[in-house]
């Protein structure tokens, strides 16, 4: 009775002292003027700013209990007929629990929150949102405000102002990464994810779709965790961002050795209200792709869904020319190869968002990708004598190759926001499993020097299947400290573990003449499985005080792996105890606009299964390889120094300064030994530790828009590397300075036309080392890595890349475009290796001239009723069309 009467006086008491003030135009009248047409746009504009949302929890500041049916209202102070008076924009009574929420919010607006209860003293709080116009309506990744516990106690407290910013540049510059807006770059539409990271400063991708940043490899992440997904099953339409993290501090996966992070952050939890997207595209092979996304919301439930539709045709050629050294009589060999991939593949991820409440979200999300590629390969190898009159011979060798992958993930996310600001509480589970079969056929015939056809073809086939299985675990607390002073202090810490299972089976059949029928080719045929486990824990503390911030961490991991031979019952296993990573970063604030930092972090390369197993691979007779199981894991320090320059918001500069020292280096190394199965000598590429490396660096990214229709980011790299493999062979040693730059120039042109040019040069460089687990669960793996990275180089190549996009219909809703990827057909990647035992040149080149022709419509309602949570990442570039 008593709480039923409380809440009628309280109802009472808010609805006497909201209709006591004016309420103009919904509480808008600072916008209302002008005449005619003008007032109806300046009332839409008025809608479409609505976007922001206030929430909180009222509690008694003696007992911190929650206080019921309390009355918030939120007061816009109006200059209405030259007289200050307030106007109530919106106003609720608090729940059983203390919690309320305003909603649709100008963000234009500066605002007053008082909070009114029976028995409490009256309190205001002041809240603003600042939005820059001419910055557009894009990003609006703080449009809500947690205005955490509100103490109803005699003296009022005053919250800093909330800033709302837009950023829709291809390039954000930050000291400790940088994010590359991928919807702003038209060039790699309709293609994957490969498409996207070549336009990436600091990475560089080959012919067979490595990626390397600084030229060694990355650890890639998808949405800031593993994945069992390969570059070329994500499309560049479902990419939002990229995120560069050259120098990870403790609180990331200490994996990825000298080359850092590269994190693809997929589009989802953006598009509010029920908005979506649709693409169509064609290339030059009349092969199709599409896409299309959806959000719908409704109360607590968020839900996003999204699929698209890709087929590929891809053209490489090669060519290899080798000069034995060693050997009688002495030899020199020439291959021509013509590479076709022609098949498709198709992804749909979906999920939904459940808002508990103001402040713990639930997001369960899965998706599904199938994919199938039939590639054929035509090989023409001769052979020659250094000899007059001895017998040259060639071979040919065609084959044609079926591979279909599907990959089934889901992900479970748990994000609980506490009332001090920025104090929050993560958890995830991941799952990805990859499963994938694949079948071969393989006629060589051989010739003599004039061409004509000798002895017996062979006819070969070969049958795989295989899977990739991976779970991970995470969960992260991030705890501020108050202090009395202007000191800000932060504690980051959390624990991981990841369990990977992965099996192959691959049998490799040779026709019997006399029989007419396929035996098993056991020493070329392999059947295996292995099993890695890394656990994790991590902490960082972090000190903000006046223009210092300094943040020490540390991360300890520890990893299993196991692996088996299963026809030949060999095992192996690596077992890496707990190892320590330090990190440190310190930044100091010279001006708002000059920014200076030093970090330092120790990192860790493990040796891949592909570059373990111990099983020679024969599919290329000119590049026989096996895994070494004895290979150690690399050790890397990593030092930065940055300078961060902000002339304004569409002109900055960073500056950085490296240096990298590796211990125990993986590195590809040949050597020549008898073989038990073709019974003769053979040159054997394989995977050795050499003593260290080292890379002194210097790196220059700048981002301009130094008019309205000319926007350009440019990239340059500078490095000099050292590596040592004195221990693999006497005075064994390769050095050289390399330099690589990349130049970004988007023109806006009229009639709301835009035109994209990218440009990427690169020197003469060290041939990186790649884990060669890249592709299609890895059947191939081996083929993908380059031959050497002591013994060789890359030559120096250069590319051009170029789109054009017209946008019409309202709000630009509609768009096409065209891009062509290496323009002039100068993408040549030639690989020389020079060793005791040969000398050779390695040419490939994969679609030159390729054109894309893309359409993009959005469409949709935009409800400002869903602008919530600041743990959604969002995005509103055109509000009524939400996309």
């Amino acid at each position: 009775m008593e709480k039923k009467f409380l809440f009628s006086l309280s109802f009472l008491f808010f609805i006497l002292q909201s209709f006591s003030q004016q309420w103009p135009g919904g509480g808008q009248g600072n916008w209302q003027g002008g005449g005619g047409g003008g007032k109806e746009n300046w009332k839409d504009m008025v809608e479409k700013m609505k976007v922001g949302h206030l929430y909180g929890k009222i509690i008694d500041s003696t007992t911190n209990k929650a206080v019921e049916f309390a009355s918030v209202q939120l007061i816009d102070p109006v200059a209405l007929q030259m007289k200050k008076k307030d106007a109530v924009v919106a106003g609720q009574l608090t729940e059983s629990n203390g919690d309320f929420s305003l909603e649709k919010i100008n963000v234009m607006g500066n605002y007053r929150v008082k909070v009114t209860a029976l028995g409490y003293v009256t309190k205001e709080i002041s809240v603003a949102f600042g939005v820059n116009m001419k910055e557009g309506m894009q990003g609006m990744m703080n449009a809500d405000k947690d205005l955490g516990n509100i103490k109803l106690k005699p003296h009022a407290t005053q919250l800093k102002e909330v800033t709302v910013e837009a950023s829709a540049h291809v390039m954000e510059l930050k000291l400790d990464k940088k994010v590359f807006n991928v919807e702003k770059n038209i060039v790699s539409a309709g293609g994957t994810a490969q498409d996207v990271l070549k336009q990436v400063p600091s990475v560089s991708v080959d012919v067979d779709g490595n990626v390397t940043m600084r030229n060694a490899e990355p650890q890639i992440f998808v949405d800031g965790k593993p994945t069992t997904l390969t570059l070329d099953q994500i499309p560049a339409d479902a990419i939002q961002s990229v995120e560069i993290i050259s120098n990870p501090s403790a609180k990331y996966d200490a994996s990825g050795g000298q080359g850092g992070i590269l994190n693809i952050v997929l589009k989802k939890d953006r598009r509010m209200g029920y908005n979506g997207n649709v693409r169509l595209g064609v290339d030059q092979y009349a092969r199709a792709n599409c896409g299309a996304d959806i959000n719908m919301r409704n109360g607590k439930i968020n839900i996003f869904l999204s699929s698209m539709y890709n087929e590929r045709y891809s053209l490489t050629t090669g060519k290899t020319n080798r000069e034995n050294l060693i050997g009688y009589p002495l030899t020199t060999i020439s291959q021509n190869q013509k590479s076709i991939t022609d098949g498709l593949f198709m992804m749909t991820r979906g999920g939904f968002d459940w808002f508990m409440d103001n402040r713990n979200t639930f997001t369960l999300s899965g998706n599904y990708v199938h994919g199938k590629f039939s590639p054929s390969d035509e090989l023409t190898t001769r052979t020659d004598t250094t000899f007059p009159n001895k017998n040259s011979s060639s071979y040919d060798r065609t084959s044609g190759t079926s591979r279909q992958f599907s990959n089934t993930g889901a992900s479970l996310q748990y994000k609980h926001l506490f009332p001090r600001q920025e104090q929050e509480w993560t958890a995830d589970l991941n799952y990805n499993k990859s499963q994938f079969l694949a079948s071969g056929d393989y006629t060589t015939k051989y010739s003599d020097v004039n061409g004509n056809h000798i002895g017996k073809d062979i006819f070969q086939n070969m049958d795989g299947t295989g899977h990739n299985g991976m779970f991970t675990g995470q969960t992260d607390l991030v705890l501020p400290f108050n202090s009395k002073d202007s000191t800000k202090k932060k504690l980051e810490t959390g624990i991981r573990g990841s369990y990977r299972d992965f099996g192959s089976l691959t049998k490799n059949f040779i026709k019997n003449d006399s029989t007419g029928e396929f035996t098993l080719i056991k020493n070329q045929s392999t059947n295996y499985k292995y099993i890695d486990q890394i656990y994790a824990a991590y902490a960082t503390f972090g000190i903000q005080k006046k223009k210092f911030n300094w943040e020490f961490g540390l991360r300890g991991e520890s990893s299993f792996y196991t692996g088996e031979l299963l026809d030949s019952n060999k095992t192996f296993k690596n077992y890496y105890p707990i190892s320590l990573f330090p990190s440190f970063s310190s930044t100091y604030d010279l001006t708002k606009k000059d920014n200076f930092q030093f970090s330092y972090s120790r990192r860790i390369n493990r040796p891949s299964f592909f570059q373990i197993i111990p099983f020679t691979d024969y599919s290329d007779s000119l590049n026989l390889k096996r895994g070494n199981p004895a290979l150690k894991p690399e050790f890397t320090h990593s030092l930065e120094f940055s300078y961060l320059k902000t002339f304004n918001r569409e002109n900055n500069l960073l500056a950085t300064v490296y240096f990298k020292n590796t211990d125990n280096i993986i590195t590809n190394y040949q050597q020549r030994e008898y073989d038990t199965v073709l019974h003769r000598n053979i040159i054997l590429s394989t995977y050795e530790n050499a003593n260290s490396s080292e890379v002194y660096g210097a790196e220059l990214t700048s981002k301009h828009g130094i008019k309205k229709w000319l926007e350009f980011t440019t990239n340059f790299n500078f490095y000099y590397a050292v590596l040592n493999a004195k221990n693999l062979e006497a005075n064994l040693s390769n050095e050289r300075f390399s330099w690589f730059t990349k130049e970004n120039f988007t023109f806006k042109l009229p009639k709301n036309i835009s035109l994209q040019i990218a440009f990427e040069y690169r020197s003469k460089t060290n041939v990186p080392v790649t884990r060669g687990d890249n592709k299609y669960g890895g059947m191939s793996g081996w083929q993908q890595s380059p031959a050497s990275t002591a013994q060789g180089y890359i030559n120096p190549r250069y590319s051009i890349d170029g789109a054009i996009k017209y946008e019409f219909m309202k709000n630009k809703a509609a768009s096409v475009s065209v891009n062509v990827r290496d323009i002039f057909g100068t993408d040549i990647n030639q690989t020389i290796t020079n060793s005791t035992f040969f000398s050779q040149t390695t040419s490939r080149i994969r679609d030159p001239h390729f054109v894309r022709l893309n359409f993009s419509y959005r469409f949709g309602k935009f409800d400002t009723s869903l602008f919530k949570r600041k743990n959604m990442k969002m995005n509103t570039d055109g509000m009524d069309v939400g996309m």
